[in-house]
């Protein structure tokens, strides 16, 4: 019952109360939501020693990709503002539940990680963490961190411009269009990756090129020169991903990754607890990782659990992948 509690909130995004509810309906009458909150906090910290395998498959990535959205701390400290903060790569994902948005949070995670390239939005805090962490690495001798930006996020600002300036826009959004359809076609066929990314390399160009052309013509204050802008200053790190076939064109895995923390936030607005946010911290991480690598989360933590019962050593969900994949 304690898993099927912790499942329904952090896999489908079922409220405790309304859980309470539908359990009343169904003849089990007054289950005390607050009880089934302690259990998913006993539950998290029984499976915590998972939670920190993940963490230490994440810092093993050559690749890392990040991302953050608001937490809300609703009673249990004084800041109200925190954030959750994610890292992910092609089979793990962590997430973090602070206090700041700070690159500092990003800063502690790098030092101590094998990472190489962070795909990231334009955020300064990812830019100081990656200068700070690369201070650390010279001193050290080992390879610096190169950040990657997102181009979901440059298209997205000609989007935006588009209310105003539809025309304008148009041409911008109709080159990432193009752009986008390569990387899916070389995708498809990943022999074919290299030849469709020298494609896109004269698809940017044409693009520099034309965006040059146009932040002239209009006002510095305008969202179509901001959009402009914003592509220009970061055109390097937004074409970087051109030349390393690891490498991918945004940064939406990690926002997909984001998406149900991110409505289970407006169904329940946010923790009430600092020990309420690890815990979610914590079921985030395995059940996200579990639909990362298409296991059902419900036998991922059912077997778990009776292996921890056992004294045997916990298992994140990739290696439980792993071991189904070893036994049949």
């Amino acid at each position: 019952m304690i898993i099927d509690v912790a499942m329904a909130k952090y896999c489908d995004l079922v409220p405790i109360e309304r859980y309470s509810t539908i359990a009343g309906r169904e003849a089990l009458v007054d289950l005390p939501p607050n009880s089934l909150i302690g259990t998913t906090h006993k539950l998290s910290e029984y499976v915590e020693p998972a939670y920190h395998k993940v963490r230490e498959e994440i810092m093993s990535s050559k690749v890392l990709h990040a991302d953050k959205t608001p937490h809300r701390m609703l009673e249990g400290d004084d800041k109200k503002s925190w954030y959750l903060w994610g890292f992910s790569n092609n089979e793990s994902s962590y997430f973090e539940i602070r206090n700041t948005r700070s690159g500092d949070v990003a800063s502690e995670l790098l030092n101590q990680s094998d990472c190489q390239y962070l795909v990231s939005d334009v955020f300064s805090g990812y830019g100081k963490a990656v200068r700070e962490s690369n201070k650390i690495r010279e001193q050290e001798n080992k390879p610096k961190i190169t950040i990657v930006y997102c181009n979901a996020h440059s298209r997205r600002k000609f989007k935006e411009a588009g209310d105003s300036f539809p025309k304008e826009s148009e041409c911008f959004i109709e080159y990432y269009r193009k752009i986008y359809q390569l990387e899916a076609e070389g995708k498809m066929d990943a022999g074919t990756l290299s030849d469709k990314r020298t494609e896109m390399k004269a698809l940017f160009e044409e693009m520099k090129k034309e965006a040059e052309s146009q932040r002239e013509m209009y006002s510095a204050k305008s969202s179509l020169v901001t959009a402009i802008n914003y592509f220009l200053k970061n055109y390097t790190e937004f074409t970087l991903f051109l030349y390393y076939p690891f490498l991918l064109i945004d940064n939406n895995h990690q926002e997909r990754l984001l998406r149900n923390p991110v409505i289970g936030r407006k169904t329940w607005f946010g923790t009430h607890s600092k020990q309420g946010a690890k815990t979610t911290a914590i079921f985030f991480t395995l059940v996200e990782l579990c639909k990362l690598n298409k296991i059902n989360p419900r036998h991922y933590f059912k077997k778990l659990v009776q292996h921890l019962h056992a004294g045997l050593a916990p298992f994140t969900p990739k290696e439980f992948k792993d071991m189904l994949n070893n036994s049949g």
